[in-house]
């Protein structure tokens, strides 16, 4: 076959070509180094080793706290209320009686006796409807703790845990502002028991033996009173339960901020990586 002068320039023009893109290839291949391609196509493999979490449940541990300071609780706080209640009927009663034997009483001095009488009235009136309120009452201490033991049956979960925690701090609250009241109410019998013995001496007309039982009164409502509000102080089980399980609970997953660190190996070195939950 002949080669006409048409088709001579188009074999020379296809030759070049081939030839530059062959170069070209070539000069590529020598810029890359050795195995890159295949280090490319490969996934990177990292072996990592996860920081030691310790292995305590803490749901169950706070239970466990939770419902030796409940039970504890429940069970002084129903004592005391049951003192507490049996020691204002007493007082009432007492104080009603003083009432009636001045209100009745028909002698020169019945003034002052009335006097006397409308006081011992309103304060005895006052102690015997708290202390049968008191006694009559379920404490809601008690029914929480039927349902606390009736949970843990059931199984108790961490929103119900929670319940209770919040219900031990209403409880703590309660007291307290009963333990401001108690605080005020015995400050004002002492008060008032000092007054009669600051009016004992007023009317005229009265002897030295007529005298003698208003001192007397007047000193024990001063000295029960002072001693109630020093009392009043001293903080309530279901304030203390509170306070030791702040203290001794296990802070549940989720709830601080936990870290740790691992360290972490790949084809390429060695490092160390940091993990932390919120």
């Amino acid at each position: 076959m002949r080669l006409t002068p048409a088709l001579l320039p188009m074999l020379v023009l296809l030759g070049v070509t081939v030839l530059t893109r062959g170069a070209a290839a070539q000069n590529t291949s020598d810029h890359v180094p050795k195995g890159a391609e295949e280090d490319a196509l490969r996934t990177v493999e990292v072996v990592t080793e996860e920081p030691e979490v310790p292995e305590r449940d803490a749901l169950a541990y706070n239970a466990e706290i939770l419902d030796e300071l409940l039970s504890r609780s429940t069970a002084q706080m129903i004592r005391e209320d049951k003192f507490a209640a049996a020691a204002a009927i007493t007082g009432g009663t007492i104080l009603l009686g003083f009432a009636g034997w001045g209100l009745i009483e028909d002698d020169p001095r019945n003034q002052y006796s009335r006097g006397l009488g409308v006081m011992f009235m309103t304060l005895g009136m006052a102690d015997l409807t708290t202390g049968v309120y008191a006694a009559t009452r379920i404490p809601h201490e008690k029914r929480r703790f039927d349902r606390w033991e009736k949970a843990r049956k059931d199984g108790i979960t961490n929103v119900e845990l929670a319940h209770f925690e919040g219900e031990l701090q209403a409880s703590r609250e309660i007291r307290r502002g009963q333990r401001l009241l108690v605080r005020w109410n015995s400050l004002t019998h002492a008060l008032a028991g000092l007054l009669v013995i600051a009016l004992v001496p007023v009317p005229d007309g009265t002897s030295g033996a007529d005298r003698v039982p208003g001192y007397i009164i007047g000193g024990l409502f001063t000295v029960v009173g002072f001693a109630t509000f020093g009392t009043s102080f001293r903080k309530t089980p279901s304030e203390k339960a509170w306070n030791e399980y702040n203290a001794r609970k296990m802070p549940m997953p989720g709830h601080e901020l936990t870290w740790g660190v691992a360290p972490s190996i790949s084809r390429r070195g060695a490092g160390l990586s940091v993990g932390g939950t919120f």
